[in-house]
């Protein structure tokens, strides 16, 4: 009976195997190369034509013979595992019809990704990344995620605490108020400046509004009466977690504009992430009692994470650098070299 079997064939060789194809031949009896692991193939040729079988030669259309082992390093492969085996030689007899079908259809076939041991990239298979210039910190917790953001955190809480037992370096930027709380200090509203700056410099100006305002006096933020805000009394940027009982339906003014400023903070800070604080200290703890980080400020607990962070600035580049061979400091590559790596 006849044998099926699949061809792992990417998008850039189905559209070479169609735009190598002679043209004016409706077939041709070809040499195709196949990964013995992967099953992945490639279809040999030059720059102008596919390579002609003959007598099992994988032959150019100049008459050269071409050997296996030109083509080993260019065939790409599903797996990033395989190993360097010879691949081999299968004889085929193409079609011009169905080299154009290949290349119409290959987009739409199933796809085996290449580099299968990969971390997926952002936005694939559910997975996204997290920008956090000023460190992570948990975001304000929700009752409707309980079940798959608190195991989460109490898996983070295992991970630091092993990473610090075995003394190894974690690419983990936390935030300098999450540091604070993991070595017992109580946060303070000026700590909301480490977590969200934004959000901080607004409710600062609140702040200072409300703690000058007299009593009968209209109270304005740059100018606006607080009232014609239309705040209310939900967390800025999550209106179903209200402040107070009613949230929703009980607006900022004069009167408790200090109360939300504190509330805001609070909620942002403690009341909100006490959850989520709790799951990672409950994982923690599960390796080493958390306590033990009181003997550190929050700056080197993040040094004892994440090691030495410095940035490097182009005056530390450059005096890192010995330039020989001909090169001076003031060559174009070696300055190019500096500027680049003091970016990164």
């Amino acid at each position: 009976g006849e044998k099926v079997e699949w061809w792992m064939l990417s998008d850039e060789e189905a559209a070479y195997l169609s735009s190598a194809f002679p043209a004016g031949q409706e077939s041709l009896d070809h040499m195709m190369l196949q990964c013995p692991e992967c099953k992945s193939v490639n279809f040999p040729g030059t720059e102008q034509s596919l390579v002609v079988n003959r007598d099992g030669k994988m032959t150019s259309m100049s008459g050269s013979v071409m050997q296996e082992e030109d083509y080993r390093a260019v065939t790409r492969h599903v797996h990033n595992s395989c190993s360097n085996l010879p691949l081999t030689k299968v004889p085929v007899r193409l079609t011009s019809e169905e080299c154009a079908t290949a290349a119409r259809l290959v987009t739409s076939t199933p796809e085996a990704e290449e580099g299968g041991d990969e971390a997926p990239r952002a936005g694939e298979r559910g997975f996204q990344f997290v920008n956090a210039p000023h460190g992570l910190y948990p975001a304000p917790f929700q009752e409707a995620t309980a079940a798959t953001v608190l195991p989460h955190f109490r898996f983070v809480g295992r991970l630091l605490a092993k990473a610090l037992l075995d003394q190894r370096n974690l690419d983990l930027p936390l935030s300098q108020a999450l540091l604070r709380t993991l070595v017992g200090q109580k946060l303070c509203f000026q700590d909301l400046a480490a977590v969200d700056p934004t959000l901080f410099a607004t409710l600062a100006k609140m702040k200072a509004v409300a703690a000058e305002a007299t009593a009968g006096a209209p109270v304005l933020i740059d100018g606006c009466p607080v009232e014609d805000l239309c705040l209310d009394m939900t967390l800025p940027g999550y209106p179903d977690i209200e402040l107070v009982p009613g949230g929703k339906s009980v607006a900022v003014s004069a009167e408790n504009l200090a109360d939300y400023v504190e509330k805001v903070a609070s909620h942002v800070l403690v009341d909100g992430v006490a959850r989520q604080v709790a799951e990672l200290t409950a994982g923690f703890n599960q390796v080493f009692p958390i306590e033990h980080l009181a003997v550190f400020t929050a700056e080197e607990l993040e040094l004892h994470i994440r090691g030495d962070v410095t940035a490097w600035d182009l005056e530390t580049v450059r005096a890192s650098i010995q330039p020989d061979h001909g090169y001076t400091e003031s060559s174009l590559p070696v300055v190019w070299l500096g500027k680049y790596m003091a970016s990164m």
